[in-house]
């Protein structure tokens, strides 16, 4: 794992990852492990490889009580990444709504739930999300007013502009 984090440090990011394959190898509870595996993966754009590790961070994390619930929001994070590149953007939406959930002052885990669900066609959930987690956010509020103007919905959208 040292000899990982040296090469990481390096910027070697292939000849890291193999130590930290083993690593994981070797410690296959230890969740940072497969969590850093598929970061590697990530910056290598080995998203299907990414995504495997991030499901065993994930795996591993739930077995392992509460232990890895720091790390938790940030592993869905990174899975819905990989989901993403993927073309699998619906999954990716579950796992950035599970990491809101988790932690909801992940605001990477919110912008991106927001983005995803735009990218599904789901505008209105889209800043409702981030408006029922943090009911005064400025930016989901004038935004969500904006999509009821797109939209036709003019009185709508002056009763969310009257809100802000």
């Amino acid at each position: 794992m040292a000899l990982g984090r040296v090469f990481y440090d390096q910027q070697l990011f292939k000849e890291s990852l193999v130590c930290f394959k083993r690593a994981a190898e070797l410690q296959p509870t230890n969740v940072r492990l497969h969590f850093r595996s598929g970061n590697f993966y990530h910056v290598l754009g080995n998203h299907t490889e990414a995504k495997s590790a991030f499901i065993s961070a994930l795996d591993v994390a739930e077995a392992g009580g509460n232990q890895w619930g720091y790390l938790l929001p940030q592993i869905h994070v990174n899975l819905g990444i990989a989901l993403e590149f993927e073309g699998m953007v619906i999954s990716a939406c579950e796992h950035y709504r599970e990491a809101a959930i988790l932690c909801p002052t992940h605001f990477r885990a919110l912008k991106l739930l927001g983005s995803a669900l735009l990218g599904v066609g789901e505008y209105k959930a889209a800043f409702q999300k981030d408006i029922d987690l943090k009911p005064g956010h400025v930016d989901a509020l004038y935004n969500l007013g904006g999509l009821y103007m797109d939209m036709g919905r003019y009185q709508r959208a002056s009763e969310v502009y009257n809100g802000l």
